[in-house]
């Protein structure tokens, strides 16, 4: 019918399609139209159009394609979904208040709080009715049925309005793609809950998309079980056994750290003006390390650190501003950093020696 340039891609309608466009929550069928790929689908005032990556002779007959990989794939999570509102909906009397399929998860809002003790009991019963492989139905009811018919819907809905029927799991004005039996879903996984604007949001996968999921969180258990060298089933309790130890082992590394900080302190003294290079120290310990040799001095530090293929350094002063230093050091070694007057932290990737020059020449006692 027409055939609109859109970017770099162009917008064509048809006298008729079988292609869906984007909306609901759920996103556009793609494939192929007359040898141009489809990319998207939208719909604006009863409109479809097709974004295609070429241009379509207006007036021609063409074959569309749609990428059934991809279609089945939103049927299946779609379907899920459905089946897992309703249930919960259903249960909880409240409402489905957000919804939206994306690549690799499906976002559920609810506007109620669901007990996390209830969620394999929700998931369970969602699967029992793909195993029962219950039937799907269109509906298009009359005005006088849809009255009387108890459907979900986000919203009022008047004229003609399409329900979709899963079994006595779920009754929803859905306008989506869905599968014939609920057989075909395969499966429904929910992968985590969250409380969201006093609700709850779930994310959940169906079909294909729970298979890889499995199989990706299959891959990591092995890998960890053989790092860990326990069964899969262990791997929890063995994790577990090895924060402890790390924690443990934080803690010496800190005692450790600031021993190691009260002894360069007490070997600066009360040096006015301090250069120290310590090793092993991140930027929280060198400016641990600052303070508590300005706690005895009451002068100025420079204190570096090995990071990376240079240094990084805290400058830091009780008595002077330390920015015009650091200014220095970025006109003599290309240095970066910033801070405060007293306080100036940064990196550097001028050598242990020059560094030693550099201060040595304004005054600074070496560490």
């Amino acid at each position: 019918v027409s055939c609109e340039p859109k970017g770099k891609n162009f917008a064509v309608v048809l006298e008729g399609t079988y292609f869906h466009p984007e909306g609901g929550g759920q996103p556009a069928d793609i494939g192929t139209l007359g040898g141009a790929k489809v990319t998207d689908v939208r719909e604006k005032d009863g409109v479809i159009s097709h974004i295609t990556d070429k241009p379509l002779e207006v007036g021609a007959e063409v074959e569309g394609h749609i990428d059934w990989k991809h279609r089945f794939d939103l049927m299946q999570n779609h379907s899920g979904e459905h089946i897992l509102s309703g249930i919960i909906c259903g249960k909880y009397g409240c409402d489905n208040v957000g919804f939206h399929m994306g690549k690799d998860a499906i976002l559920i809002d609810f506007n109620t709080k669901i007990p996390a003790e209830d969620l394999p009991v929700l998931e369970r019963t969602a699967n029992e009715a793909i195993w029962r492989n219950v039937a799907s139905q269109v509906i298009y009811p009359s005005k006088e049925e849809l009255e009387k018919l108890e459907y979900r819907s986000k919203k009022a809905l008047e004229g003609k309005v399409r329900i979709m029927a899963i079994g006595e799991y779920d009754c929803c004005a859905c306008c989506g793609t869905h599968v014939q039996k609920a057989g075909e879903i395969g499966m429904v996984k929910i992968l985590s809950a969250q409380n969201y604007k006093g609700g709850t949001r779930l994310e959940i996968v169906c079909g294909m998309r729970a298979l890889v999921d499995y199989d990706e969180k299959t891959e990591n258990a092995a890998a960890i079980s053989e790092m860990l060298s326990v069964p899969t089933g262990k791997i929890a309790k063995a994790t577990e056994a090895l924060l402890k130890e790390r924690d443990e082992l934080k803690q010496i590394i800190s005692r450790m750290k600031w021993e190691k900080i009260n002894n360069i302190a007490e070997k600066v003294g009360e040096t006015p003006k301090a250069c120290v290079f310590a090793a092993d120290f991140d930027s929280k310990d060198m400016v641990h390390l600052a303070d508590t040799i300005l706690d005895k001095t009451g002068g100025t530090a420079a204190v570096f650190a090995p990071a990376g293929t240079g240094y990084a350094f805290v400058l830091m002063s009780r008595t002077e501003d330390m920015r015009p230093m650091a200014a220095e050091m970025k006109e003599a070694f290309g240095s970066k950093g910033g801070g405060k007057p007293e306080a100036v932290q940064g990196r550097t990737e001028a050598k242990e020696k020059e560094l030693k020059g550099f201060f040595a020449e304004k005054g600074y006692v070496m560490f």
